[in-house]
């Protein structure tokens, strides 16, 4: 039998959107205001946490040891714990990081691997936050729930992004609600109809019950966390904006975001090429963040969702800021990495081998992290608005000037030093 390789699976999900309609959009008859920065581009005025920019101003302690040659632990790491899903969304990145849904379910890192070698030796280096979110569904691992509380105990901030379908409502769970600091629901259709389109699935009433069950849970708890909803934008699914808007609202989460759609420089999801569509799709959003107040915030991620893929920087100098790892435990500076021509030149270590001390202290990682720096082409290799994306542009502007006042107007999203937007460490 032919072996299965991560091109098939997302050559597979291209024609799936070939042959899936964009949905059809009214725009209504809203008198809403658009707002643009002095650069003239849209912003968000509901934006707690700078989730459309970056958090560097409030670790510039890291920044002082990256300038200075002195070897530094990351921030902030995006954590895969699975290679698999139970879902299968149309706008799945995972599919070209070898994500194949139900029959790599059973991919994950780990016991050993995640608790010994990771978390708690990252916490003793010093990273500051780690996000479980990754290629794949995190909580396909069944240590997930461990991690989270591991994590936390290490001192490291911790968060998760899931379909929240196989959410955990028991004791488990429990714990997990009372040890992270944001936890945030993967969806991109408001209604049972357009989930089954969107993500094929027919789960969309059990996703409902869990984030009711999480919020209920929060409330009833006076838990300090932040409880959100997140919908990966498309021509395929914008129609669902304005109702995820709505049912956020109806839920009780904290916020609604709206983030752009990745893929990679080769159209692998047949989204790349379009990028220039977003800007159509202005008054629906607009009218979405209407439907936001003060205990609801909805956010576009109006910087990323409208640069069309376009970078002003001309090196990643922010791979050893925010690392990645990916879901049976080896490690890399960037999701691109995981799969394909990539994935063994770039490789930073192993967490089934070792520890993540061992793998930051070592010559090889610095060694690649140069790599990174020196051979990756960021206008022909990387995918479109990568999670590094805005880390880079801060790295970038500070390069030759340093922290500047026209720097911290441009990356502060109107936050000061001393008050700085929620969970700084998630940078």
């Amino acid at each position: 039998m032919k072996q299965k390789n991560s091109t098939d699976s997302h050559h597979r999900l291209h024609r799936r959107n070939e042959k899936m309609p964009d949905q059809e959009i009214t725009i209504g008859n809203f008198n809403l205001p658009s707002r643009y920065n002095s650069e003239g581009k849209l912003f968000s005025t509901q934006d707690s946490y700078n989730m459309d920019g970056n958090k560097m101003l409030w670790h510039l302690d890291r920044l002082e040891d990256f300038n200075n040659g002195v070897r530094f632990a990351p921030i902030h790491i995006d954590a895969g714990l699975s290679k698999g899903c139970n879902i299968k969304c149309h706008y799945c990145y995972g599919v070209t990081q070898g994500n194949f849904y139900l029959e790599s379910a059973k991919k994950y890192i780990s016991r050993k691997a995640l608790i010994d070698n990771y978390l708690r030796s990252a916490g003793a280096v010093g990273v500051r936050s780690i996000a479980f979110i990754g290629e794949a569904e995190p909580t396909l691992n069944p240590h997930l729930y461990e991690a989270i509380v591991v994590g936390k105990e290490s001192g490291i901030d911790i968060s998760v992004g899931t379909n929240g379908i196989l959410f955990d409502t028991g004791r488990d769970g429990q714990a997990a609600l009372e040890h992270l600091s944001w936890l945030r629901f993967n969806v991109s259709a408001g209604s049972d109809k357009s989930y089954r389109l969107i993500h094929a699935s027919k789960e969309f009433n059990t996703l409902v019950e869990k984030i009711k069950y999480c919020v209920e849970y929060k409330r009833k708890n006076n838990l300090i966390l932040d409880i959100g909803i997140q919908m990966v934008l498309t021509p395929k699914d914008i129609a669902e904006v304005v109702p995820l808007a709505k049912l956020g609202a109806k839920l009780g989460v904290d916020y609604f975001q709206v983030k752009h759609c990745s893929d990679t420089v080769e159209n692998a999801l047949g989204f790349y090429e379009r990028l220039d569509d977003y800007e159509k799709f202005a008054p629906l959003l607009l009218e979405a963040e209407s439907y936001g107040h003060d205990d609801y915030k909805v956010v576009v991620k109006w910087d990323k969702i409208t640069n069309e893929g376009h970078r002003d920087y001309d090196q990643c100098l922010g791979a050893p800021f925010l690392l990645y790892t990916e879901g049976t435990g080896k490690v890399y500076s960037c999701g691109m990495f995981f799969d394909g021509k990539f994935e063994e030149g770039y490789r930073l270590g192993d967490l089934n081998k070792q520890t993540f001390q061992e793998i930051i202290e070592s010559d090889h990682y610095w060694n690649v992290i140069d790599k990174v720096k020196n051979e990756i082409d960021v206008h022909k290799d990387c995918y479109a608005n990568c999670r590094t994306h805005s880390c880079n542009n801060f790295l970038w502007d500070v390069k030759e000037s340093g922290v500047t006042s026209g720097v911290v107007k441009i990356h502060s999203g109107g936050f000061t030093i001393d008050n700085p937007p929620k969970h700084m460490n998630f940078v």
